[in-house]
């Protein structure tokens, strides 16, 4: 067995959404194993900063992917700072779409009236809609494609066959997670079509080279479902995951290691969900 299986030293990535939480435990967790250069985007320029400082490697780039145009900004962004290091034939070995966001949305409690529930159902405006699904949905797409050539300038000339040139997005369990106590229903369903985009991108991207699968987060602390926040999803299932503890960020960087290495370059398509068995095992729980 190649003793560089699982190796992904002197490669070039970009991990979107990774000023904390997830995104920062892929970014960090890439350069520390080894990689040349892992550009972070994000709009809190401080934040990013504060990121690339706990991991040499680590290059922040301040941008928006909410938007066509700042998606294309930030693939011209990317190009520059390589071409500004000596770079000629840019290259992207793995982009980590990580971007996402969640909204307010209303919450009842059990035995809520008929107009509780409603009202609830209604909090979310149009807004709220147009943004997640920008960020949680379009941004998978838009990203991908205005970055699709340096991917498949990795992946050519045996690039693939080392798992270069690929793809890793991160939408979530809700995406497959259907519960009375979940009440995030706009967040579940822009991730459901997370999941649905990225097999669309399969489709298209895997006959050039380039690989596109998924991670599917639960109960991995972030800004989102924090511990810390009582009504987050990780406060309502940390004492009942069946694998007995919350997730860590060595558990969503190994994964996404495994899909960039060597020893992923022959899968596309597939969804790791990173759960800690609790997608199947929490239906046992009230």
């Amino acid at each position: 067995m190649a003793s560089d299986l699982f190796s992904v030293a002197d490669r070039v990535a970009v991990v979107t959404g990774a000023s904390s939480g997830i995104g920062s435990y892929i970014a960090q967790g890439l350069a520390r194993a080894g990689a040349a250069r892992v550009y972070i985007s994000g709009r809190r320029a401080a934040q990013l900063e504060k990121v690339a400082q706990a991991a040499p490697g680590v290059l922040p780039l301040v941008g928006d992917v909410s938007t066509i145009k700042g998606c294309k900004e930030l693939a011209d962004t990317f190009v520059a700072r390589e071409k500004k290091v000596g770079v000629e034939a840019v290259k992207l070995d793995l982009l980590v779409n990580n971007a996402g966001m969640g909204a307010q949305e209303g919450d009842w409690a059990y035995g809520a009236s008929v107009e509780e529930i409603r009202d609830a159902l209604l909090q979310a405006s149009d807004a709220d809609w147009a943004k997640v699904n920008a960020v949680n949905v379009g941004s998978l797409q838009w990203v991908s494609a205005t970055l699709l050539p340096y991917l498949v300038a990795a992946a050519s000339n045996g690039g693939k066959r080392e798992g270069r040139g690929c793809i890793v997005n991160n939408t979530s369990v809700s995406a497959f997670f259907v519960s009375p106590q979940v009440k995030g229903h706009l967040y579940a369903a822009s991730k459901a079509a997370a999941e649905s985009m990225t097999l669309n991108l399969v489709s298209k991207f895997t006959r050039l080279g380039v690989r596109v699968n998924s991670i599917a987060p639960a109960n991995v602390p972030s800004e989102l479902n924090s511990p810390d926040d009582p009504r987050s999803f990780i406060s309502a299932m940390k004492d009942i995951i069946p694998f007995g503890r919350i997730g860590n960020e060595e558990d969503v960087t190994g994964a996404v290691i495994y899909l960039a290495s060597r020893a992923g370059s022959y899968i596309s398509g597939n969804v790791i969900k990173l759960d800690g068995g609790s997608l199947i095992g929490v239906e046992a729980h009230p």
